[in-house]
């Protein structure tokens, strides 16, 4: 049987047995235990795997995936996220947590310190190369993540010993250079990487999906950030992406079934769904180990709710917008979750079904908005730490997504080309896994989507809007949403209220169409309430839009802000900018 790295942190512990912790004034220069050095450990590509197995815990695990969402317009919740809200201060110490990524370097640190004594290794160049590749590629992930969250971060490309004063206190480099220099990692990573392996490390494969998600990012941030030199990561994405697509190894998950296909994806497991050639890379648990995760526990009590505008991108069943129906704003969630693309059934609980311990009609309490997440949720274990459903961090639904954006945002500006064919090898064969019509050249401007992204121009308008749309349904719930939002520069959407489900006014409702009623808003709660009916007092326990009617508002009072450039970048903790004379803030904070 084909080999499984299951994700366990006490299983990876080769890095706290060889870089022991210290003080703030020293954190990249961290030396190893006296028992197991340089010397004596590094001594064969034995050495060389384990070592780079300590490089894992980095890679985000389910939980982290599912619910990551929840900084964008995605998600609505109560208590409400200060970093949607714009309300986010800088964080005193590089260890606060504050839902931004952490000023912290003992990652980086790990991996330097593993290129400087590879060489010592008894192994033929190419072994060597392959876990220099994996070194590399995790150096490339600390680096994205830092530049996504700072912008200009000061690129280290060695250990930093403690009498380095220059190098401790060095100012930050331009972003330029550090996104250079990432793509110089993944591009030793292509190309020196096996391209197989055990199921869940790293191959060549997954370099290249890294590769085209980063290069994407970074030419698609430069180019509506106004920052040259935007156009070669762009080909780089359309390249990496491409080379996926062709490599004959992956290929999307399907059944043949429209109506499950999708959400199934999400329930896969190690080492029995193997079969599932869509994942790429995925972060594995054990039932049999007893390796699992909290995640239907957080989805059942915390009731992860979704927003009405992520609603409303959802095409209908006949591939037209939703929005363009008359009335589409005052629908109850029955009739608006009726025949439309068959994802969002899949991605949401409709009021007519129980899954799990989640029953449709009966989450408006929990779930603030209405809209239950079920994208994930394992119905077979619906309580705290029992899941083992993977976490796909990597997959090939997201490579024909990043191909067709951007060789069509480089098509856009007069570089190459972007064609049917190219929709059809892409984002068509999304479609057809659940039964969509396909995307067309020619598709109609729709005027809601053109109106969402006004930085969108140039022949091509209408193919890279559906593109966006395509892409925030596809990806819904993974992930992936505020990074969008802040590499397409489009932050004030995060400003717009968000909403939940419509409700005409007061009274009851038969949410699921059973004949009886499930919920009813009210004045006051009656003295003889109906039997499994949950009641809402309208300015108390709920919100509407319009005082007695109207959609749900979950944090009535809440002003939201984005100022530009500001919360496009977070802040650099106070503390080191202490420490550190030489670092500068980021604008306006």
């Amino acid at each position: 049987m084909k080999k499984i790295y299951i994700m366990m942190l006490s299983c990876l512990t080769i890095s706290a047995l060889l870089l022991s912790s210290c003080k703030k004034d020293s954190f990249l220069t961290r030396l190893p235990v006296s028992d197991l050095t340089q010397q004596n450990f590094f001594a064969n590509a034995n050495d060389l795997n384990t070592y780079c197995n300590g490089f894992y815990p980095s890679l985000p695990g389910v939980t982290s995936v599912a619910l990551d969402d929840q900084q964008s317009d995605n998600y609505e919740n109560n208590p409400f996220n200060k970093i949607v809200a714009g309300q986010l201060i800088a964080p005193t110490a590089a260890t606060d947590n504050n839902g931004q990524p952490k000023w912290q370097w003992d990652s980086l640190r790990h991996v330097n310190y593993f290129l400087e004594n590879y060489q010592k290794a008894n192994a033929p160049q190419t072994v060597k190369n392959h876990y220099v590749g994996v070194a590399r590629f995790f150096r490339a992930w600390f680096y994205f993540r830092m530049v996504k969250a700072y912008g200009d971060v000061p690129w280290y490309g060695k250990t930093i010993q403690p009498n380095d004063v220059a190098s401790l206190n060095k100012a930050r480099d331009p972003r330029q250079l550090v996104m250079d220099s990432v793509m110089a990692d993944l591009n030793f990573a292509v190309n020196n990487i096996n391209p197989t392996g055990p199921t869940g490390t790293i191959t060549k494969w997954v370099a290249l999906a890294f590769q085209a998600r980063v290069a994407l990012h970074e030419g698609t941030f430069r180019k509506y950030h106004g920052i040259a030199g935007w156009e070669p990561f762009l080909q780089t994405a359309s390249t990496a992406a491409l080379a996926v697509m062709q490599s004959g190894n992956f290929k999307l998950y399907t059944t043949g079934n429209p109506n499950k296909d999708y959400l199934n994806l999400f329930l896969f497991y190690a080492p029995s769904d193997l079969q599932n050639t869509e994942v790429i890379l995925g972060y594995y648990y054990s039932s049999t180990l007893h390796v699992t995760t909290p995640l239907d526990g957080y989805m059942t009590a915390y009731g992860y709710s979704l927003t009405k505008g992520l609603m409303n991108t959802y095409l209908t069943k006949a591939g037209t917008p939703f929005t363009a129906l008359p009335g589409y704003d005052t629908q109850m969630i029955k009739d608006e979750l009726a025949n439309r693309d068959p994802r969002l059934t899949q991605t949401v609980l409709a009021p007519a079904v129980t899954y799990g311990n989640l029953i449709g009609s009966k989450r408006l309490g929990t779930t603030p908005t209405g809209y239950q997440q079920i994208k994930y949720y394992d119905p077979a274990t619906p309580t705290w730490n029992t899941n083992y459903n993977a976490g796909i961090i990597f997959r090939y639904g997201e490579m024909l997504l990043d191909y067709a954006e951007s060789k069509a945002e480089l098509a856009s500006s007069g570089t190459g080309s972007f064609s049917q064919g190219d929709l059809d090898m892409s984002v068509n064969l999304l479609r057809d896994r659940v039964g969509m019509p396909h995307l067309l050249m020619s598709v109609p401007l729709d005027p809601v989507l053109a109106a969402t992204y006004p930085n969108v121009s140039g022949s091509l308008q209408n193919v890279l809007l559906e593109i966006r749309r395509e892409r925030r349904v596809e990806l819904a719930c993974e992930g992936f949403r505020y990074d969008d939002l802040m590499r397409w520069k489009s932050g004030p959407l995060l400003v717009q209220r968000f909403l939940g489900m419509y409700f005409p006014g007061l009274g009851t409702y038969d949410l699921d169409g059973d004949g009886q009623p499930d919920v009813a808003l009210v004045t006051a709660k009656p003295a003889s309430p109906l039997a499994n009916v949950s009641y809402f007092v309208v300015g108390q326990d709920i919100y509407l839009s319009n005082g007695n009617s109207g959609n749900v508002v979950v944090n009535p009072t809440l002003v939201k802000t984005f100022t530009d450039p500001k919360n496009y970048y977070f802040p650099i903790p106070t503390t080191e900018l202490l420490l550190n004379k030489n670092l500068t803030q980021n604008p306006g904070w």
